[in-house]
């Protein structure tokens, strides 16, 4: 009885989810402050590991690119938060320096794999310590609960 009251209730609802256009544009799953905690700060920690010894190979500078670059690639979700904040010019700016940090360091690791002589380890970790300067400006201006990003 349990079983075709169950069915009952899931086609009835099944019918009306199906009959809404699902949208086409991005829309946020998490709040700002979860989208921090649950993607962008891993991704953060994930790099700073990376980062904490300079990388002795090739493998471990494609690590290195791709903790940086996929950093970054979460920080586009930070320009997509719908509240009023999130349409300043501020915001976007702040935003996207941070964005621009972690390429710098996504950069600077893809161009030692293209050419090993070039690894400059000090220039890699220069711009990984502006990533962490990037972030605390814009955690400075946007919100007192964000917490302070250290670069080690």
């Amino acid at each position: 009885m349990r079983a075709a009251i169950c069915v009952v209730f899931l086609l009835s609802f099944g019918g009306v989810a199906a009959a809404q256009e699902p949208s086409s544009q991005p829309e946020p799953v998490f709040e700002t402050g979860e989208l921090m905690l649950l993607v962008i700060k891993p991704a953060y920690d994930e790099l700073k590991s990376a980062i904490a010894s300079p990388p002795a190979d090739r493998q471990q500078w494609a690590s290195l690119y791709q903790k940086a670059a996929r950093l970054a690639e979460f920080e586009n979700l930070i320009l997509f938060r719908p509240h009023e904040r999130s349409t300043t010019a501020e915001w976007k700016t702040l935003a996207t320096n941070a964005r621009k940090a972690s390429m710098a360091v996504a950069s600077a690791a893809l161009k030692v794999l293209g050419n090993a002589s070039a690894a400059n380890v000090d220039e890699v970790k220069k711009a990984y310590g502006d990533v962490s300067v990037r972030c605390n400006a814009c955690h400075r201006a946007m919100s007192r609960e964000a917490p302070r990003i250290t670069p080690d």
